[in-house]
């Protein structure tokens, strides 16, 4: 017994000197998941939902698309930080898919006149001064966006202008993720992004 309790304590020893190996670190970061769809596939769904018109309208109706602020801030509130440019990208999306399904979308922001410039060509702006002063629109389509913990919900709805009357309505989750990664600090063009404090 003395015999197997020496072996035992010897062992024992023996452990305790052996170096253990060092855990070896990382020095890569994990790229953060995306989104499985991209903003357009997720606009699809609220095109697909307002598409669905109620009451009385005329095939021929001329639509506007706005931009989509958050539902908190409705006159300041369009989406910064993580989300920017979700609000311009939602818009663009129905535009173009309004436009697929046979609609008939106005562009409000064409300018009077084309502008060339060295580098560039452009006949879009939000320079009120340069646009029509008479717009001829039936129907606005717009919404609003609200942030959750996982998803931005996204509200939108069509409008007549002439009375104010919801004609169709929708809804969708964009994950946050949606327009780039979920790490708490990120690099774009230069500049540093903090999505959580």
């Amino acid at each position: 017994m003395r015999l197997i309790l020496i072996l035992f304590l010897l062992t024992l020893a023996a452990c305790s000197v052996t170096e253990q190996p060092k855990p070896n670190a990382s020095t890569v970061a994990p790229n953060a998941a995306m989104a499985p769809f991209t903003v357009d596939q997720y606009v699809a769904s609220l095109s697909t939902q307002l598409s669905q018109i109620n009451g009385p309208y005329k095939n021929n109706a001329r639509i506007a698309v706005t931009s989509f602020y958050f539902a908190d801030a409705l006159d300041t509130g369009l989406a910064q930080g993580q989300a920017a440019g979700l609000s311009q990208q939602i818009q663009e999306s129905l535009m173009t898919q309004f436009t697929q399904l046979g609609y008939h979308i106005i562009e409000y922001r064409l300018e009077n006149t084309l502008n060339l410039t060295s580098t560039a060509d452009a006949i879009l702006s939000r320079d009120i001064s340069k646009l029509r002063q008479r717009q001829n629109i039936d129907f606005v389509l717009t919404g609003t966006l609200t942030r959750q913990q996982h998803a931005y919900i996204i509200n939108a709805r069509l409008v007549s202008v002439q009375d104010q009357r919801i004609v169709s309505a929708a809804n969708t989750e964009l994950p946050i993720n949606v327009m780039w990664g979920n790490e708490k600090i990120q690099q774009r063009s230069g500049q540093l992004y903090r999505s959580e404090y």
